[in-house]
């Protein structure tokens, strides 16, 4: 039987009543390893850690499409000689890109590598291309693939009729909300509601559905037991050979625990974790935007340098656990002393630096610095025992001293070592020492 006939025959095996959602996956992959392939260059170019995945022992079957490749166990496919060699090419790509992660990390050469990883990946795109050619030419063997993506995907599907009301879902779908199937058929996606979003969020949801055929966002919806979670929603409209509206495909994944620690890390980033204050860099980034505003406005901006009198004396006294309790103490009693608008900022150590913002004299500042000097000198009860310390505090001011965010850091920090040197516990200008 000539090859062609073959396959033929075996396209007539699959059944048309299914979803064709094959393609889609195949068009994903192409996708998915163009977005793979920058972030591997992405490593190598600056210097970052490889994805575990990448450098396991099985790399292949840990990607997406790898996960679905591998998942399906049709016979049916097994016969198909292009998506067999689709297999070996994706195995033995993914396998280049682990040996060049590899001999990146032992910085040895990697240029051979490369050239073969980039080889492959364009092999691969061809032999996917070339398959979803030959899938368009008939689209039986469609309907049966995604037959079995629908039930072993791991996101969430939800089918609906045009008027919404649900007509099928897979069983990712009932593990992420807790409704088995018989539980949601027949019923309308409002039952999984939270209420954290008002109807103005899904009117305009429905609107650009309506226009653009399609949406995809962040949505908290609620579990059947009660807690909310939040998850990526992405809804399609599916038409029929009319171009008239026959369904809606809604795929969805639950991005709580990834959402909290994107949070989590980007606090950790710009917050200091002992006194919950601003670090260096949320603190410059904040002192830019000061001056920004002042410059437009023709305003000035004040920047406090503070470092804490005697403070190694009570580390080397009562321990570091009492120093980081003072630590904490003096953060809470200079946020006291400063308006909302203003930002404290632990710095380091023991310093602390502070931006005074939109002031039209240097009257307010004055009267701050005193505050909080007195504020800071104040004796600390820490585990039962008391002690103290003094602040030297050194301030510069925008434009008058500076006009970059690191001279006037720099000049504040000046004019605070100047303060230590002629008595501590006071404050004192730039302009003036």
């Amino acid at each position: 039987m000539r090859n062609a006939d073959m396959q033929d025959r075996l396209f007539q095996q699959l059944t048309l009543n299914e979803l064709g959602r094959y393609t889609t996956e195949l068009e994903q992959a192409i996708e998915h390893h163009v977005h793979w392939l920058a972030q591997i260059n992405r490593t190598l170019i600056c210097q970052l850690s490889a994805n575990a995945d990448d450098i396991g022992e099985h790399p292949h079957k840990l990607c997406k499409f790898g996960h679905w490749y591998h998942g399906i166990g049709s016979p049916v496919l097994a016969t198909l000689e292009e998506f067999r060699a689709i297999g070996i090419t994706h195995r033995q790509m993914h396998q280049v890109a682990r040996n060049l992660l590899i001999q990146h990390n032992d910085h040895k050469a990697i240029a051979p590598l490369y050239d073969e990883l980039l080889a492959q990946a364009e092999l691969l795109r061809k032999q996917l291309n070339h398959f979803l050619h030959e899938l368009n030419q008939n689209r039986n063997i469609i309907a049966r693939l995604m037959s079995t993506v629908f039930e072993s995907a791991r996101e969430g599907v939800m089918i609906t009729t045009p008027d919404t009301t649900i007509i099928s879902v897979n069983a990712a779908f009932s593990e992420m909300t807790g409704y088995s199937e018989e539980e949601v058929i027949g019923k309308r996606p409002s039952l999984l509601r939270s209420g954290r979003q008002d109807d103005v969020f899904y009117a305009h949801m429905w609107h650009e559905l309506q226009r653009f055929g399609t949406w995809q966002g962040e949505i908290w919806n609620r579990h059947r037991e009660g807690q909310d979670y939040l998850e990526w929603l992405s809804i399609a409209a599916v038409e029929d050979e009319q171009g008239e509206l026959s369904h809606y495909v809604a795929v969805f994944s639950d991005i709580t625990a990834a959402k909290e620690n994107k949070e989590r890390l980007l606090y950790l980033a710009h917050y200091d974790q002992l006194t919950g204050l601003p670090n260096r860099i949320l603190f410059s980034d904040r002192l830019q935007q000061a001056i920004a505003h002042a410059n437009r406005n023709r305003l000035q901006v004040a920047v406090m340098f503070l470092d804490l009198d005697g403070f190694k004396a009570v580390n080397d006294t009562l321990g570091h656990h009492s120093g980081d309790e003072m630590l904490r103490q003096v953060a809470q009693r200079l946020v006291a002393c400063v308006r909302a608008t203003d930002t404290v900022s632990r710095f380091g150590g023991d310093e602390f630096t502070i931006v005074i913002v939109a002031l039209e004299g240097t009257d307010d500042v004055v009267r701050v610095a005193k505050k909080i000097t007195q504020e800071v000198a104040r004796p600390y009860e820490i585990d039962g025992a008391m002690a103290s310390v003094t602040t030297s505090i050194g301030i510069s001011f925008y434009p008058a001293d500076g006009k970059e965010a690191s001279q006037l850091i720099q000049y504040a920090d000046n004019a605070m070592y100047h303060a230590k040197r002629h008595g501590k516990n006071h404050h004192e200008f730039y302009g003036e020492i």
